[in-house]
């Protein structure tokens, strides 16, 4: 056996341990389009990239059991983004300054046919002066060869330190490195750092390497001086259209109200939000151009990660959970955590809109369609509207004389999730208060939709446990998991006052 062939003794036994037990897992126990892992639990998206003709997903992993543990890099891999293949954990716990967590990063394909992984290494093997008990973070790198099948750390990890910080930072809390190639071809890499003073807030460093292994401080791209949350997590960074965009994930925000009243822009804790912006590639500077806005309305999706396509689209994968609740699920499961769909990202109008990729769209069948739904003050049902992995849109016109439209899926007699939308105020909720949780959980969530006149287009992704809500287009995205039993199939739509349903529904299967 080669050298490089090689494996640790800790990444052996998570593959052993991942083939045998992801076998037991019955198809019913997962999503039927969403992305779980293979076995066990999963968080964050990590290394979202094209390489070798193959769309590649790492994501946070503890295969030995179905809540947060030391973290590994699960891997897969797809053509489509949608249809994807378990392959052999990539990354392990296993070395001094990773052997607490090996955390999020990113990856890129590099000019010699390599594929770099970074990402965050955590070790106690210092002493938290806060007392805390927290471990000491630094950013590594793994690499692929182009006739390797292993990602190897580099010997020379860790390639970002301590040392390495300005002054007055903290190094527990420096984490979730952010890869991408400049137009002259070098690296950079965007890096959440907390400041020991707790009213400096994030800032967010940037790298710079020539080959992706070396790395020296650049300056501080974006600095969170508003106190956004107690740390800004998974920064993203990247071009679209005529702006740049940072996305990134403060943990612990306070709530911020909107405008409207009974709205907020910003629900307490953990939250995910973008701010457009230019960005001087001679001067590396960023120079925001509008206030900070949430990439998703819903109740679950935290640390999403986004990609360029080979046809030049931006693509975006969250973990569809609220971290907050992510360990309330019963204990004797096999598996917990999913991702959403691939979203393509633009920008409309210094709005950034989100759609599920087309081809998503190529799992569509056995369409039903039903225009010129009437509902005054009554809730409708349709026989063959139903089910529990299907791809519902709903445009509904004529709304002039209603207070109130409701959608309502996963209902049996005691059960449903219901989507309410109040057109004088232009505000939509999602209420999950009767979808079968156990444990106390945030219920709803109202948000201020753009105004679009009389008419509004929804488009549902439904499947087993979860929902992604797109409103007029993506200007709006709405995500949320439940519990409710798969025998709950019902889908129903309510008017208070009157209103017209256009409604076509796609069963969505993988066969």
């Amino acid at each position: 056996m080669k050298e490089r062939d090689l494996i640790s003794k800790e990444l052996a036994a998570a593959r052993e341990y991942e083939t045998k037990q992801s076998a037991l897992v019955a198809e019913d126990e997962r999503p039927v389009y969403h992305f779980t892992p293979r076995i066990g639990w999963l968080n964050d998206p990590n290394g979202l990239s094209y390489y070798d003709g193959q769309y590649h997903l790492f994501y946070q992993y503890h295969p030995y059991s179905s809540y947060w543990g030391p973290m590994h890099w699960g891997h897969a891999v797809s053509e489509d983004m949608i249809q994807w293949t378990y392959l052999p954990a990539a990354l392990a716990p296993d070395s001094p300054y990773d052997h607490c967590g090996c955390f999020s990063g990113t990856a890129l394909p590099m000019d010699d046919g390599s594929h770099l992984l970074m990402y965050t290494g955590c070790t106690d093997d210092f002493e938290d002066p806060t007392g805390r008990g927290r471990w000491l973070q630094s950013q590594n790198v793994a690499i692929k060869t182009a006739d390797d099948s292993e990602y190897h750390k580099y010997s020379a990890n860790p390639v970002i330190t301590f040392e390495d910080l300005p002054e007055g930072a903290d190094p527990y809390e420096f984490r979730d490195p952010y890869l991408w190639r400049m137009s002259d071809g070098t690296y950079r890499t965007l890096v959440a750092l907390g400041m020991s003073d707790e009213t400096a807030g994030t800032r967010l460093i940037m790298y710079r390497s020539d080959d992706g292994l070396h790395w020296s401080c650049g300056k501080t791209l974006f600095e969170d001086s508003r106190r956004i949350g107690v740390m800004w997590e998974c920064p993203n960074f990247f071009p679209l259209g005529e702006q740049y965009i940072l996305i990134a994930s403060p943990m612990d925000m306070q709530a911020e109200e909107e405008e409207a009243v009974g709205t907020i822009r910003f629900p307490k804790g953990n939250n995910v939000c973008y701010i457009t912006g230019q960005f001087d590639e001679d001067t590396e500077e960023f120079i925001p151009t509008k206030r900070y806005e949430p990439v998703d309305c819903g109740l679950d999706f935290y640390a999403p990660q986004v990609m360029e396509t080979p046809d030049h689209r931006r693509v975006m994968i969250g973990w569809m959970q609220d971290p907050h609740t992510a360990n309330l699920h019963e204990q004797d499961i096999r598996i917990f955590g999913q991702m959403t769909v691939p979203r393509k990202l633009e920008v409309k109008d210094g709005r950034l809109y989100q759609w599920p990729v087309r081809e998503f769209d190529r799992l569509r069948k056995d369409e039903v369609h039903h225009q010129q739904i009437k509902a005054e003050d009554e809730t409708i049902r349709i026989p063959d509207i139903m089910g529990r992995s299907v791809d519902l849109l709903v445009n509904i016109t004529q709304m002039d004389a209603c207070r109130q439209l409701s959608i309502r899926f996963a209902e049996d007699q005691t059960h449903a999730v219901e989507l309410r939308y109040e057109p004088e105020r232009s505000v939509m909720t999602i209420d999950r208060s009767r979808s079968g949780q156990q444990k106390e959980m945030t219920g709803e969530r109202t948000v201020t939709i753009l105004q679009h006149g009389e008419s509004m287009a929804l488009r549902i992704l439904i499947d087993q446990w979860s929902a992604e809500i797109f409103v007029n287009g993506g200007e709006k995205v709405m995500s949320l998991t439940y519990y409710t039993d798969l025998s709950a199939q019902g889908i129903s739509f309510s008017a208070k006052g009157k209103a017209v349903f256009d409604i076509t529904q796609y069963t969505i299967s993988l066969e």
